[in-house]
């Protein structure tokens, strides 16, 4: 394991928490009924989660497969998906709360709690796959010059 690598896998679980981080943020101000800050804290969510997506689907993901990463019980494919779905409950999210609002109704709120329930469900699922899979075979497989041209690519962390 290379240091550039091991250091990679810190910076990314460090990212993971600050995006846990805000959307608790967003989901406070939802509970305060505070639905302008609520939307400003899910806007900061959803642009650092999509670096961080982006991040992983041009560096991370490819170096994953390069190293036999869909050999395994947890393919490239799963990541990608996952962050296709993750997208989608993100705009599904949004719209929900701008309508909200506009137009408070603590049956539409509720439903919206419902649906980032599912969401965050999503996300422990992913996490854990990234945790167990992605980062191990990246850790264990990488070339110091792999982990050192991964980490310094990174824009997320």
């Amino acid at each position: 394991m290379t240091e550039a690598v091991s250091n990679f896998s810190t910076r990314m679980m460090n990212v993971h928490w600050r995006l846990d981080a805000l959307f608790s943020q967003h989901q406070r101000a939802l509970l305060d009924r505070d639905l302008v800050r609520a939307g400003i804290w899910l806007d900061s969510y959803c642009e650092q989660l999509a670096v961080h997506m982006e991040d992983e689907e041009h560096f991370v993901i490819p170096l994953y497969q390069q190293l036999g990463g869909d050999g395994t019980d947890a393919p490239a494919k799963l990541f990608l998906g996952e962050h296709a779905k993750m997208r989608e409950f993100m705009a599904r999210i949004g719209a929900v709360t701008a309508a909200l609002a506009t137009q408070p109704d603590d049956r539409e709120l509720l439903k919206l709690f419902d649906l980032e329930a599912s969401y965050k469900n999503l996300l422990l699922h992913h996490d854990l796959r990234e945790r167990n899979a992605l980062y191990p075979r990246l850790l264990t497989r990488s070339s110091r010059e792999q982990g050192t041209a991964l980490a310094a690519a990174l824009r997320s962390c």
